[in-house]
């Protein structure tokens, strides 16, 4: 009797949840960047240039408080440089050619890598990766016009608690690898390591060095693993 592998998918509502948390992050980045630069086309722009909602967020907040345009770009800049970080994670698991390979890098985010990373057969790695990568891209297109051309309507998006969709989504996301003990050891240490960091460091970098608590957790075993 055959055995047919049955295609792994995300669970729809993980999907649904994961574009109705971009939709939110498309609005709120583009009224802030919309109200900064007064314009709908510049703003529209920007949002499928950089294709990054944290990188325009520290952008944005060196400008607030003053920074030059080079500092500006450089935190933007090393924000974003956390998604190589990603996708050299998830190469491991690809069985994909060159230019396939090369393509997922460029759309390695925290979500879709995170969900991802999870499935066991390479084949199904790549399937989720681009159904998530496809919810994302949707929500955040479809938030970026709702912000830029209902903003005035929406006002201040923070009051709706819209900036903590987000956060919320990457739990959702690793709320299985946090279950299992090298999970839960690189939450806590790149954690403590972000905090202590983020007074001193310049804007993005103690995101980066967190990622050293996933360096840590590769010498931990997993519970129930053969000494």
């Amino acid at each position: 009797m055959t055995n047919q592998r049955t295609k792994a998918r995300p669970d729809w509502g993980l999907l649904l949840g994961i574009g109705f948390t971009f939709v939110t992050l498309g609005v709120t980045v583009s009224v802030l960047v919309l109200e900064r630069v007064g314009s709908e086309s510049k703003t529209v722009v920007a949002a499928i240039v950089v294709n990054s909602a944290t990188s325009q967020l520290a952008y944005l907040a060196v400008r607030d408080v003053g920074g030059g345009i080079l500092a500006a770009l450089a935190a933007g800049w090393i924000v974003a440089s956390r998604f190589g970080l990603l996708a050299a994670g998830l190469s491991s698991r690809l069985e994909v050619g060159r230019w396939h390979r090369a393509l997922i890098g460029l759309q390695s985010f925290d979500p879709n890598v995170g969900v991802a990373i999870q499935q066991r057969d390479p084949r199904d790695v790549v399937r989720v990766f681009w159904m998530v990568t496809a919810a994302m891209h949707i929500g955040w297109v479809s938030g970026t016009f709702v912000g830029v051309f209902l903003g005035n309507v929406i006002g201040d998006s923070q009051r709706f608690g819209l900036d903590a969709v987000f956060p919320a989504l990457l739990l959702a996301v690793i709320g299985n690898l946090l279950r299992q003990r090298p999970g839960m050891v690189a939450a806590l240490v790149g954690g403590v390591l972000c905090a202590a960091l983020i007074p001193i460091a310049p804007a993005g970098l103690p995101i980066i060095i967190s990622v050293f608590g996933a360096v840590v957790a590769l010498k931990v075993r997993p519970a129930g693993a053969s000494q």
